[in-house]
């Protein structure tokens, strides 16, 4: 092997660790907001009620989701959608099985106060954003929520940001109405 190959390899490996890093720092935020019973991060509203609901584990029900906003970027971007981004399947698997470990680690955590739960919320939210940031860093692959974000801002030549709100705020209606369908009142949702 060349140097020049080694060199690459190596690149691609750092940023390969960064991105799993990030991602189950991610996950882990995403637990501790979870737990501390305040509502859990708009993304995972779905897969928390469809959790609730189905007595699936957290992280599949996160894998589910992934599968289906792959298939809704296959959709909308069809001939301009990157094969590439296929690896955003294993990818959300990899995440869900973090979820789940997360909320393993923290499942003794109980919150016998609103001060006390709405620190673990916030501890939790900036675990999530670091998480986050250490993922765009290793500039690798974008988890599939945020690859559907930016398939449907593209289609319809809107920022990302907008996009991110619009679909925030259509995942927890979703979550909100399965909730109140299936079992009366919300769940996950503050």
């Amino acid at each position: 092997m060349t140097t020049i190959r080694r060199q690459r390899f190596k690149h691609i490996i750092g940023r390969t660790v960064l991105l799993i890093f990030g991602m189950f720092l991610a996950a882990f935020g995403i637990a501790c907001t979870t737990r501390a019973g305040l509502g859990t991060t708009p993304i995972s509203t779905v897969p928390y009620t469809a959790s609730a609901i189905t007595g699936l584990s957290f992280g599949t029900c996160t894998v589910i989701l992934n599968f289906f906003v792959v298939a809704g970027q296959i959709v909308v971007l069809r001939s301009r959608y990157s094969t590439f981004n296929l690896l955003q399947i294993p990818i959300g698997f990899i995440f869900g099985a973090f979820i789940d470990l997360s909320m393993h680690l923290i499942g003794n955590v109980q919150m016998p106060n609103w001060f006390l739960a709405a620190m673990l919320s916030l501890f939790g939210n900036l675990i999530l954003a670091l998480g986050t940031v250490i993922q765009i860093r290793s500039k690798t692959i974008v988890q599939p929520g945020e690859g559907f974000v930016i398939a449907i801002a593209a289609l319809v030549k809107s920022s990302f940001g907008s996009m991110k709100i619009a679909n925030d705020i259509s995942l927890t209606a979703v979550a909100a109405l399965m909730a109140l369908l299936e079992m009366g009142h919300l769940i996950g949702i503050r």
